[in-house]
């Protein structure tokens, strides 16, 4: 294994990590990681309809937190690189459809996310 191959994949275990630690901050999983900025990260990417001036509505939040935890727990524990950059490539998709197609995210926030997916995605998958 060759060491650029090696910090790609710590580099997707620590993807993995924050994502899990996001998800359980959005989820405040018995009250143990309330961290503002780790839930906002993810939250802040979202447009809020102009009659909603508050924040997501808890469901939303959850299920939005649960898919988070999903593909961090992929990114952490496969070992299969075509997994790994599968996960990416689904995380690259619905931010597309929801920033292109649905309007609902700010798209500056959407664009990082895609590229960045789509980056990881091919590098883990040509590596």
């Amino acid at each position: 294994m060759n060491l650029l191959y090696k910090i790609l994949l710590y580099l997707v275990k620590l993807n993995g990590v924050y994502d899990i630690i996001c998800a359980m901050s959005i989820l405040d999983v018995f009250g143990i990681l309330d961290i503002p900025v780790l839930q906002n990260i993810h939250l802040s990417m979202f447009l809020l309809p102009l009659e909603e001036s508050s924040e997501p509505n808890k469901l939303c939040k959850r299920m939005l937190a649960y898919w988070i935890f999903t593909y961090g727990i992929i990114r952490l524990y496969s070992s299969e690189p075509h997994v790994i950059s599968r996960s990416y490539y689904i995380e690259a998709i619905f931010i597309a459809n929801e920033s292109l197609v649905k309007n609902t995210m700010h798209i500056n926030k959407a664009y990082f996310v895609i590229c960045t997916s789509i980056l990881f995605g091919f590098m883990v998958e040509i590596s």
